[in-house]
This record gives structure tokens, sequence and C-alpha cells, in this order.
């Protein structure tokens, strides 16, 4: 191994060695962007984007090179949607126009939501900037750059899969020698563990981020299947190369999912019974439409807002969602001039007593701040987390004060957007209770072993993770393996492996 510079790169990629390198990643979790040097090929594992911080002063960090428009690229694969996999999508496949492109079906129907939302916050970002007297910051990609990706998408040009349908293994005429293979990875709907077989006989396995465990909108995959397998001969590989995440890689389950949902139904009942309502800020995509799911299957009716609105349909399935809509089960927040007062009505319990999902999940932007403006100051109420408190965000600072005597310092301030998309601060006093509920959406430990185990790789990279994640996997899977266990290294930033 060697800490490389990214200006080095095109040395190394000259060199004609094999190599595997994570450009992104530079805090352990996010901006998820590895390159594969094998048998003449370049290949991409995502190209995501991370942000540091939270609230007004958060930072978008970025992996290294650009869009890495001084090399080639052969082959891109996008495991899932979320930001820290997806964020520099749009220009990079657009900068490499010689890449063949991987993606799966549901995460072009992510995308379309998700691009657009991103279209909008840029340029609230931009007026916001103009509006203090800063320079606007430059936009990642524009509206004609999303339109012209989103054109090439529908008319063929990339490798669209439908890995949540079935598994599949692509070959290519001109590319003899080389089957690349994907597979449900239990992490949210879209989302795919990625095989390559190489010409030199070795298989390369991606897992992407995945999840053991089943959720409200997907099962989980605890280990490939061997009927998938055995459709590339995969088993047959020279050697088995294993790139794995390990976001937990050093905790196990501390609570069933079962004694958890009876946990949250408790909870929720009770601020039912003393006149409170409960909000529950979730991220758009995969978090809150689970939320929402599994509201509704505990016996709950729901208030939804926010970004959430638009990925429910392609989580949960249209038909569902009308079903729900017909029925009353959910009520969806509508644009309009009323905006507002839908806002208060469902945080004061106008609409009946219905759980409010909505983004964000840090509360430091969305339509979440909006409803704990509202909600927070209320004894009654309950706010409740169902994923990971983000240090430095409203959210984590919410459950750091909210045992504490009320008194003076027993506030938090939330930063809201008014009309002219200027930033204002909201000093709101901390009265409600809150709750913490680890809906996590990604394998832990012992699921991670499992998946490992069950590949039998000959080497194992670990990346996605903490220096905690990463030494935690380790000694789980030495302690499981022994003496067959096979080298693993933490594929940390710009840190060059030759394979």
């Amino acid at each position: 191994m060697q800490v490389i510079k990214y200006e080095d790169l095109a040395d190394f990629l000259a060199s004609g060695k094999d190599f595997v390198v994570e450009s992104g990643e530079q805090n352990g979790i996010g901006s998820s962007s590895l390159i594969i040097r094998k048998c003449g090929k370049t290949i991409l594992i995502d190209r995501g984007i991370a942000f540091e911080g939270t609230g007004m002063d958060k930072l978008t960090t970025f992996p290294a090179g650009a869009n890495l428009e001084d090399i080639q690229i052969d082959v891109m694969i996008f495991t899932h949607v979320h930001a820290d996999h997806t964020g520099l999508i749009v220009p990079t496949v657009l900068a490499h126009p010689e890449a063949r492109v991987f993606f799966s079906q549901k995460t072009l129907e992510e995308l379309k939501v998700v691009l657009s939302d991103a279209l909008s916050v840029q340029r609230k970002t931009s007026k916001t900037a103009c509006s203090v007297g800063q320079p606007a910051p430059p936009p990642l990609f524009t509206e004609q750059d999303v339109a012209t990706f989103l054109a090439l998408a529908e008319n063929g040009s990339f490798q669209i899969v439908n890995t949540d349908e079935e598994n599949e293994w692509v070959t290519f005429d001109d590319w003899p020698s080389w089957e690349f293979g994907f597979t449900f990875s239990g992490h949210m709907v879209g989302a795919f563990i990625s095989l390559v077989k190489c010409p030199d006989g070795d298989g390369l396995v991606f897992s992407g981020d995945v999840s053991g465990h089943n959720q409200e909108t997907t099962q989980g995959v605890k280990t490939l299947s061997e009927s998938f397998l055995e459709m590339a001969k995969f088993r047959e590989c020279r050697r088995i190369i294993l790139i794995t995440e390990a976001t937990n890689g050093n905790r196990d389950q501390e609570e069933g999912r079962e004694k958890m949902d009876a946990r949250l139904k408790a909870v929720l009942c009770e601020t039912e019974r003393k006149g409170g309502n409960a909000l529950l800020p979730v991220f758009m995509v995969n978090r809150g439409p689970n939320i929402v799911a599994k509201l509704v299957r505990l016996g709950f009716k729901v208030f939804v807002a926010g970004g959430v609105r638009k990925t429910l349909a392609i989580e949960v399935g249209q038909k569902l969602l009308d079903k729900w809509l017909a029925d009353g089960t959910v009520m969806l927040i509508k644009n309009g001039d009323d905006y507002e007062q839908q806002i208060r009505n469902a945080a004061h319990g106008q609409y009946g007593f219905r759980p409010i999902v909505t983004s964000s999940a840090t509360l430091d932007q969305g339509a979440g701040v909006d409803f704990a403006i509202e909600m927070l100051p209320v004894q009654e109420n309950v706010l409740i987390s169902t994923g990971h408190r983000f240090d430095g965000s409203a959210m984590k600072e919410f459950f750091e004060i909210k045992n504490k005597p009320l008194g003076p310092g027993h506030t938090i301030v939330l930063n809201r957007m008014d009309r002219n998309f200027r930033s204002v601060k909201h000093a709101v006093n901390v009265r409600c209770s809150g709750h913490h509920f680890d809906y996590t959406a990604h394998s832990y430990r012992k699921e991670l072993v499992t998946l490992a185990t069950g590949l039998n790789p000959d080497v194992v990279f670990v990346k996605h993770c903490t220096e905690d994640g990463f030494k935690g996997l380790e000694s789980a899977l030495r302690s499981e393996l022994g003496e067959k266990c096979p080298p693993i290294s933490w594929a940390r930033h710009l840190n060059l492996f030759e394979l």
C-alpha cells in the first residue's frame, strides 16, 4: 500500500499494474468514489459527495479529481441513489462519453426526484448568498446537464438493470471474457451489489451499501445466492476480491426490530393519550418511505410533508399509496397559499392524531424545521429520531439538552428560510420529549461477517467506515475465520493497493 496524490494517478494508470484506490471518503464515510484498474480497464464505483458540518455552516466535501476529466474511464457503476454515492453522477457521466454506465431502474426513478430537488436547493442557495451580498457558489450541474443526462438514460445509452426484480449478468461482444453481475443489496430500493469477472480469472465484489436485515420496503440480504454466482461460474474465479462497506462494522444490533416497533408504538400511543402529536424528521430517500410504511403497519394515520411526498410512491408503490390516500390513512401536505396553515394544523392536531413524517433528519433545513418551531415548545408532543444523529446538527443538540431542567439555555436555534430565501434564526424552547430508534439501513457487524464469509474471499478491502468500523469488522472476521482469514485492508482516502 502507498498513499498517493491524485495528481500521480495518471502515472499509476500508465504503469500497467492493477490497483484499487478510494478517491473520496476523506473522513471515512461520505463521497464514496472507488477507482479500480484491472486488465487494462478503469472502473469507477460511485461518485458521491459528503457534507461536513450542518445547517447554514454546512460544507460540501468532494472526492479528489473533480469529474476525472484527465483520465479515461471504461466502466461506471452507481450502486444506489444516496448523495454520498451519486452526488456527482451527472457531471461525471457527461464528462465521460466513452464509459459504459450501470445503475438500476429504481435508482433512475429516484434520480429524477433527487436531481430536481438538488437544482431547487442550488437556486435557493444562490438567492440566499445574494441576499447577504455574497457570491453564489458554482453549481454542481445545470438544468441542461440534468436534462441531457436523463435523456441519455431514457434513450438506452446506459445499462439500466432491474435488480429489485431479478439478478442480472451482462456481457459485451467487444469485451470478451468480461462479465458484470448485479444483485439486490437490501439497503434500499434500487441498491445493488455488483460483481465483475475479469479476463485474468479474478472476481471482484463491490458490496455498495448493504443491509442484512429487513426494512418495511425491502428484504435484507444475508448472503449472495448460489444460483446467482453459478450463472457466471463465479466460484471458479482464481481469486475473489471483496470490497465491502462497514458503516456498522463496530457494532451489533442491540434491540430487535419487533421490540423496537413495540416501543415506538407505545411512545406514540402515550403521546396520543396526552393530547400531543409526534414529529419524525427523516431523510426523503429510503428512511422517509420506510417510516411512513412502518407507522401505517402499526395502525397509525400519517401526515407526510417535505421531500418524502416525492419518494413515497417510488418506494412503497403507487397502487398502495393511492389506497392509503383514498381511505385517509395518509395525508400529503399540498402546495398552495395555505401551505403554512396546513403545517400549523398538522402540528397542533387539527387533522387528528397523525404522526408527521417530513424531511430533513438533521432539523437543519427542510419542512422539518417549520414543524419543529411549532411543536418543540409543547410539552405533550414528542420528537422521534429514527437514524443517525449527526454531530453539530440541531437534532443532535435537541437530544443533548432534552433532559436538562427547564431554564436558561434550554433552547435550540433553528434556521428557517423566509419567502425571500433569507435565513432567519428561531430560538425554540424545548419542552417536548424525545426518543431515538435505531432503524439503520446498513448491515450490523454480524451481518457483514455473514456476507463476507459466505463469499469465502481471498482478499478483503473495507471502506465506507470510521477507524472503529474497520477495526470492529477486521476483528470479527479474524475471530470467525481464524487461520483461514484472508488479508484485510482499510481502503482509506488515496491509499493505493496493488491487486
